[in-house]
């Protein structure tokens, strides 16, 4: 009986039978075990996987035809508030929500994106998308006393959870804790220095 040998991903938690260089799910480098020798210029024998390219095909016909539609919708509310204007740009919030869907519909999509860099890209597009929404509708700033902080305390508490479970390597997130960190001083720092109208909210976050 022929030995075959086995790989793992640390990232996907998930044995390769063969010498394969890299996981086929994510594309990491895979952790190698005592009389590995395999090296990158041998070639590889690996096992013949599942050939995904009719549903790659697929999801990129699908994202085209909802972006299409988001255009669509996009000029139709356009019109339609400028034919009916009555001194409330509405169809702005609306375009700005389907900016935002598109864009992480997008990111989300592309090769080799892990759980934590669509985490943060989401987070950081939700960003400009909360003041914009704020200053559209009347600039009460609730987005600086409300929605970022809450956005932030939820980024924090579901990365932690994903730490906790062990999704993609706890070691991943460590970047988005940095990063929300970093976010909410700034928030912080707007609360002390009077710049903008915050609440507690901005000192738990």
């Amino acid at each position: 009986m022929e030995f075959i040998m086995s790989r793992r991903c640390i990232r996907c938690n998930v044995n390769i039978a063969d010498d394969a260089i890299e996981c086929p799910l994510c594309h990491g480098v895979l952790e190698t075990g005592k009389g590995d020798e395999h090296s990158i210029g041998q070639d590889s024998t690996s096992l013949t996987y599942p050939d995904v390219t009719a549903s790659l095909k697929w999801m990129q016909i699908i994202i085209r035809a909802v972006v299409f539609i988001a255009l669509i919708i996009a000029v139709t509310v356009l019109i339609i508030n400028y034919l009916t204007f009555n001194g409330v740009y509405w169809s702005l919030i609306v375009i700005a929500g389907l900016c935002y869907g598109i864009m992480t519909l997008l990111y989300s999509f592309r090769e080799r994106k892990s759980v934590q860099k669509i985490i943060v890209v989401q987070m950081l597009l939700a960003i400009p998308l909360l003041i914009a929404l704020d200053n559209l509708t009347g600039g009460e700033q609730w987005s600086f006393m409300y929605a970022l902080p809450i956005l932030f305390i939820a980024v924090d508490i579901g990365a932690l959870v994903l730490m906790i479970v062990g999704i993609d390597g706890w070691q991943n997130y460590i970047m988005t804790e940095i990063t929300t960190v970093l976010l909410s001083a700034i928030l912080l720092i707007f609360h002390f220095t009077g710049l903008i109208k915050t609440t507690l909210l901005a000192i738990i976050a």
